[in-house]
């Protein structure tokens, strides 16, 4: 038996400019399958870093001749929600030409919407709910018996005599340990690049869930919803197994600088300590950044220079808004004060930041939203990250949409190319879909045209040149955003 992972043609966030990263959800997927699953030969078919077009993708699909072939991802920075609808494309149009491959779903969305996926695509096999590891190595031993029992694997949405079926619930990997390292080995590691300018490029995965569960979070759409709130449930990798996979990239693979897409890498102290430790201990030399929250950012300033030393170059901090009483609205556990002594700190000990802040809740308004420009300006990080509020399925956001009549499950399957984050998709109390777009993308704008900003971020001599580059990267695409916010532009179809 065979399962190709198949990333289909696939762009990236405006803001991003050029990125081609890897699906680290195949990869640790394909990591978990060696190891359980040994008969099974595995192959990857990555379009997006292989620049090949939907043609090309039918004709290597052909040239595989796969048994299963799989689709999904993990991350929302692949394009948010906009993606789904490509790989359910993918999936039709591979079904259509070979009819006799299973094609199979899972991850972010898929997980809390498995049964609607299967109601609304019938080209599509199978779809997971919630963690996929267990359950597709559960299904494909299955599907290798003489006369599968398909109702044993937990966790699996299919078809029984044409009705859509959903199994007993799966329950978490608490022990991440336990995961093998992905299948690097079978991903064109040379090809990837994020940001234009960072070459060598890759991404890891080491934790899952937060103990903060934000009301909008976009993992709520990585759980089945029948879990007794598992995004709260937070699990992750020793900092030595970090720190082991970070060599294995740099030595084995020429990987030269990574972002850790844990949503919250430092909720543990002593993980921190212990990547520090790791990476101080074994001298190595790969330049990593990770997400975190500011409380922890805060307990941990001690640790800054040291974090530097390791490797750490840029910190990823969330805000979302900019007031404390809107920050409990959403459930953010953090305060301003907080995120504005993170950001100073971390520059001073030679690390630059990124904010992460949102527009388009049931309450903003002109004013509030200029007021939340202000106070980001005010705490001053390198670069931002702007995204538009976008409720995801699972979440307690797109529970309060779907009450109100702002959004509904039809919509993702006819509208998701919008969903993509950067452009708005629902009105609020007070502003209109485009008048957002528009605020938004002046805010964007006012950001990168400070001089005196930019000109500290690009040639601050404690940052290490791989910040200059890519604010140059976020500077270069602050049209594109706009036009992309706008609907009238996207770069998650195509480059």
């Amino acid at each position: 038996m065979k399962i190709l992972f198949l990333q289909p043609p696939l762009g990236a966030w405006a803001t991003w400019g050029v990125t081609r990263s890897i699906n680290i959800g195949h990869a640790q997927l394909a990591g978990y399958l060696r190891e359980h699953n040994p008969d099974v030969q595995l192959e990857v078919l990555d379009c997006r870093a292989w620049g090949f077009t939907e043609a090309e993708m039918l004709e290597k699909v052909g040239q595989s001749r796969p048994d299963i072939l799989y689709v999904g991802d993990i991350l929302h920075t692949t394009g948010g929600l906009a993606v789904v609808f490509i790989y359910n494309e993918a999936a039709r149009k591979v079904k259509e030409k070979y009819p006799n491959i299973k094609t199979v779903v899972g991850g972010i969305f898929y997980a809390s919407a498995s049964e609607f996926t299967l109601k609304e695509n019938p080209m599509i096999d199978f779809c997971i709910a919630g963690e996929c590891e267990e359950t597709l190595s559960a299904l494909l031993k299955e599907l290798g018996r003489p006369n599968p029992e398909l109702s044993t694997v937990l966790g699996l949405t299919w078809r029984k005599n044409g009705k859509v079926v959903l199994n007993g619930y799966r329950p978490l990997i608490m022990n991440l340990d336990s995961l093998p390292m992905p299948a690097y080995d079978l991903f064109p590691m040379d090809k990837y690049v994020a940001h234009t300018y960072w070459k060598n490029y890759s991404e890891t995965w080491n934790s899952r869930g937060c103990p903060a569960a934000c009301t909008f979070c976009y993992e709520w759409g990585q759980y089945d919803p029948r879990g007794d709130q598992d995004l709260k449930k937070y699990r992750f990798r020793s900092g030595k197994k970090v720190v082991e996979e970070m060599q294995i990239l740099y030595n084995q693979y020429g990987t030269r600088v990574i972002v850790m897409m844990d949503d919250t890498y430092n909720v543990s102290r002593a993980r921190v300590e212990e990547t520090i430790e790791e990476s101080l201990k074994c001298d190595n030399k790969m330049k990593w950044m990770p997400l975190g929250r500011a409380p922890y950012f805060i307990r941990d300033i001690d640790l800054f220079k040291d974090l530097r030393r390791a490797g750490c170059f840029m910190c990823l901090v969330g805000l979302e808004v900019a007031d404390d009483l809107e920050l409990k609205k959403i459930k953010k556990g953090i305060t301003v004060d907080q995120v504005k002594e993170t950001v100073a700190k971390l520059r001073e000990a030679g690390i630059a930041t990124v904010l992460t802040w949102m527009i388009g809740f049931e309450d903003d308004d002109e004013e509030i939203v200029k007021n939340r420009y202000a106070a980001i300006d005010e705490i001053d990080p390198d670069i931002i990250a702007l995204q538009f509020l976008t409720p995801i399925p699972g979440s307690p956001i797109w529970d309060d949409a779907v009450k109100k009549g702002l959004v509904r499950m039809e919509d993702l399957n006819k509208k998701i190319r919008q969903w993509d984050f950067h452009q708005p998709i629902i009105p609020t109390k007070f502003l209109s879909v485009p008048q957002i777009a528009d605020l938004g993308s002046w805010a964007f704008r006012e950001f990168y045209s400070k001089p005196g900003r930019i000109g500290r971020a690009m040639h601050n001599r404690k940052y290490d040149p791989l910040v200059g580059v890519c604010v140059r990267d976020f500077m270069q695409n602050v049209s594109h955003f706009q036009k992309e916010s706008h609907g009238t532009k996207s770069y998650i179809g195509k480059e």
